[in-house]
């Protein structure tokens, strides 16, 4: 008679089975949504690194349209009538009386041996310190060059400043440097025109990693170094993101973009506790939902891990793209969750090409402005000298403009100012550049024309300016100075200060004329 139970068989136990069916079900789910876990952490800290990376990018460039406006105003002041003709207690009295409520808190007038040879924080003929000037302020005389220093501590008022310097050129030669004094404190006004989400931390850095502005504590870690990791990376230039500890020992998720132009740099932090958090939270919401999961939610989550990490990698590129200022091309998104990040990356990509055209071009009129027109010429003179092409530059400046002010008023100015510009952009070819360099002053870059044709050029924009101006009674018309380049010794500086020369004797032989600049190879003056 058999047995009902053999040697080889055991008894069943539902329980122990449907424990290791809830393990095999929950295992395999656990591992997904582990993986969904991952991918979310890696989208909000992609979203935390673009989100940084573009508040450093905007503060960036409101600091250097800032100081685009000081250098400016700077290389204004630089060509006055006082420096020129040796008249230093009326230059003492114009600069203080330039003084604002801005960034700037002095002027100062330095030699080449780095003496200062007036100061507006001292009366004029009082002495002054004959050491203490940055070392850097040299460049000024050896390269005749604007120059941004680095922190130091001020020789007069023993505090905390950063300078800007400019060449005053006297015939021909840079007899000294002008310069301004910036308060740190104030550039952390710039900085506080920013607000920053709970938990953030921005910081300005000098060309040699010393912090000159920050948002949090800046008593205390203005003047110090920056932690070694971000002080390396800025060194490099260009931009980057890094994760990193503050000063005050925080963990932080950083963004850090630098200045080609002056060797600054913006890092902006922002806490990883909050990201921490996020994820712990998700955690347990995990945890709870894999009890209910079971094989569907095994299914299910193995579908949206693979949406999740296709939108992420895309986003991530993306965001990768916008951070070095490449084209920005959303990927398909296949996650509802993630279509907002990348919305939010158009609308920063959208953002920073505004912010870009800002920095860039004059509000009044949209032509470029003096930092556009500046690069765009020292590659025109590069590629003149390579191709061997002629170029010519325009110094324009509208007669009687200051009659339309006063008689009519500001905006019926702004009006004029407008029609100029449009009246200028209709004389020249695609490949010249009109640019407002301020008031009612332009500079018009003409490439691969000879004497005769810029002088034409020249002759049909002062008609195009004197022509009547629509509800504008005040006779407008325009002055002209015409400078022809000439090659590899001629530099852009030389360029221009001929081009200005011309434009003065224009307006001293009756205005309403193009008057052409002296040869640079030849002894000949303008007519």
């Amino acid at each position: 008679m058999g047995h009902l139970n053999s040697g080889d068989n055991h008894p069943f136990s539902l329980r122990r089975n449907l424990v290791l069916l809830v393990i095999a079900c929950v295992l395999p789910a656990a591992s997904v949504s582990a993986l969904l876990l991952y991918a979310n952490f890696k989208l909000e800290r992609t979203n935390v690194e673009h989100q940084t990376a573009l508040v450093a990018h905007t503060v960036l460039a409101d600091l250097e349209r800032e100081i685009a406006a000081m250098e400016s105003a700077l290389k204004t002041l630089a060509t006055s009538r006082e420096l020129a003709s040796g008249d230093l207690a009326g230059f003492h009295a114009r600069a203080t009386a330039a003084l604002t409520s801005g960034i700037v808190y002095n002027y100062v007038l330095t030699d080449a041996d780095g003496r200062q040879v007036l100061n507006t924080l001292q009366p004029f003929g009082a002495p002054l310190p004959s050491t203490g000037t940055p070392a850097q302020l040299a460049a000024v005389f050896a390269r005749q060059t604007t120059v941004l220093t680095d922190f130091f501590i001020g020789p007069v008022t023993r505090r905390p400043a950063i300078a800007m310097g400019v060449p005053v050129i006297v015939e021909g030669g840079v007899r000294y440097s002008l310069n301004i004094g910036l308060a740190p404190d104030r550039l952390g006004d710039i900085v506080a025109r920013h607000p920053l989400p709970s938990g953030w931390l921005l910081a300005v850095l000098d060309g040699g990693g010393t912090i000159v502005a920050r948002s949090r504590d800046p008593a205390r870690y203005v003047g110090e170094q920056a932690v070694p990791e971000l002080r390396a990376l800025v060194a490099r230039g260009g931009t980057g993101t890094l994760q990193t500890v503050t000063k005050e020992g925080t963990p932080v998720f950083s963004a850090y973009a630098s200045s080609d132009l002056w060797r600054w740099s913006v890092a902006v932090g922002a806490s990883t506790e909050l990201l921490q958090k996020n994820m712990v939270a998700r955690l347990w919401q995990v945890g709870a939902g894999l009890l209910l999961a079971f094989g569907l939610g095994l299914l299910f989550a193995r579908s949206v891990v693979l949406k999740v990490l296709s939108s992420v990698t895309g986003l991530n590129q993306a965001a990768l793209s916008l951070v070095k200022g490449d084209a920005v091309v959303l990927p398909r998104i296949q996650l509802k969750e993630a279509e907002a990040v990348g919305q939010a990356i158009l609308q920063a990509a959208h953002a920073m090409q505004k912010v870009k055209f800002m920095a860039q071009h004059d509000p009044l009129t949209g032509l470029p402005n003096r930092l556009l027109f500046d690069e765009f010429a020292h590659r025109r003179l590069a590629l003149a000298l390579r191709q061997k092409r002629a170029l010519s530059l325009l110094a324009l400046d509208l007669d009687g403009f200051k009659g339309v002010n006063d008689t009519l008023g500001h905006a019926a100015g702004d009006d004029v100012l407008k029609a100029a510009a449009r009246r200028l952009e209709s004389a020249v070819r695609a490949s010249d550049m009109v640019a407002r360099i301020g008031g009612d002053e332009f500079m018009v870059l003409l490439y691969d024309v000879d004497v005769t044709t810029a002088m034409d050029t020249a002759q049909r924009m002062v008609g195009l300016l004197s022509a009547p101006y629509v509800g504008v009674s005040v006779a407008v018309s325009a002055s002209v100075g015409v400078a022809m380049y000439g090659g590899a010794s001629d530099t852009w500086q030389d360029l221009a200060a001929r081009a200005d020369q011309a434009l003065y004797v224009a307006k001293e032989q009756g205005k309403h004329r193009a008057v052409l600049a002296a040869d640079p190879t030849s002894d000949r003056h303008p007519p």
